[in-house]
């Protein structure tokens, strides 16, 4: 055919389309509220409309940090279910019973709220969740029998990483970031640290926590962190442990920390969870309702890179929250230099951030 005749023969194919357009066939019949209430599948409590990996789905994993996590309507489920991926619980050792609690103050805690109840046991649930289908942990679930075999190939063909677990947020085994748990020991801090170890031992049995060991440290799901009054050289002493320590962020980073018996360790990432410090002592009297200074960003940025630079992750705490434009700001700021770990109390807004 010449090229002429092609010519007329694509025009004349054009303007057929557009004087008789097609109608796409509908992918669902029936009406829209059919769709809505998920009817071709038969009904949205449909079994096919489930599967292993409802825990977070269409939740996007967060570097943010749950403020006073307990405070929350429910606690650590919320701050999952907001892709929150660092969760916070202030534990205060009862004399009179030896159990731990959790709240702000003493005057503001409850027989009901321990350590377990409010922050161990939802952590746990949701591990277990991730893990129900995981052949390699469970064999509660008829998934984990039947696709055990597919599930053994994909873990030999990635071969990333020491742990047979999946994270809540994970993809599959060992593909996702732990969940971030700071405990803040309020009481004294042997006697207490000693019974959060006690209070830790299930899921550490369990195979849910990162530990260190011999000098390595090997990914688990959880990720616990002592801050507060927890005993700093009994930590860094520890040849063994499930613990890992909140380090100062700032000058005391690169000085390490002197035991009580003399003995001297270094800061790096074995033993440091997190580096951390309050937002003030960084940049005295910055409140976030104008730009930081060069000197400022200086100061912040200083902190960060040498926590960086020992492979230790940073999280500025006690930011002004209100008024909110400058909070934001904030947020910005240490995002932009590089902090890990935002500080949040608002998960509405720190999500849509």
């Amino acid at each position: 055919m010449r090229s002429g005749n092609i010519g007329l023969a694509a025009a004349a194919l054009v303007s057929a389309l557009w004087a008789s357009p097609i109608e796409a066939n509908k992918l669902v019949p029936g009406s829209t509220a059919d769709l809505d209430a998920l009817e071709p599948y038969g009904g949205k409590d449909a079994s096919i409309l489930r599967h292993p990996a409802d825990w977070s789905r269409d939740v996007y994993p967060l570097q943010v940090h749950s403020h006073n996590d307990y405070w929350r309507d429910s606690p650590v489920y919320e701050a999952l279910a907001h892709g929150v991926m660092s969760v916070e619980s202030d534990v205060w050792l009862n004399p009179d019973d030896g159990e731990l609690y959790v709240g702000h103050d003493p005057f503001s805690l409850s027989v009901e709220r321990t350590f377990h109840s409010i922050t161990l046991d939802p952590l746990k649930k949701a591990i277990d969740q991730a893990n129900a289908a995981n052949h390699l942990v469970s064999s509660s679930n008829k998934e984990s029998s039947f696709f055990a075999n597919l599930q053994k190939q994909q873990v030999t063909n990635l071969n990333k990483s020491t742990t047979q677990y999946a994270g809540y947020f994970s993809g599959g085994v060992g593909l996702a970031a732990p969940i971030q748990l700071l405990v803040d020991l309020k009481t004294e801090g042997n006697s207490t640290y000693k019974k959060v170890v006690e209070d830790l031992e299930p899921l550490r049995k369990a195979g849910y926590l990162t530990r260190y060991e011999a000098g390595k440290v090997i990914p688990g799901p959880l990720f616990i962190i002592g801050t507060g009054n927890s005993p700093a050289a009994e930590i860094a002493a520890a040849t063994s442990r499930a613990i890992f320590l909140d380090c100062p962020l700032g000058d005391a980073l690169t000085k390490g920390l002197d035991a009580p018996d003399g003995t001297h360790y270094e800061y790096n990432k074995t033993l440091c969870g997190i580096a951390s410090t309050d937002f003030e002592s960084l940049v005295p009297g910055f409140t976030g309702a104008n730009e930081a200074t060069d000197a400022q960003r200086q100061n912040l940025t200083a902190a960060i890179d040498a926590a960086h630079k020992l492979g230790i992750k940073t999280r500025l705490w006690d930011t002004p929250q209100w008024p909110v434009y400058a909070r934001d700001n904030i947020n910005k700021l240490l995002f932009s230099l590089g902090s890990d770990w935002i500080n949040a109390d608002d998960l509405d807004a720190i999500q849509k951030f």
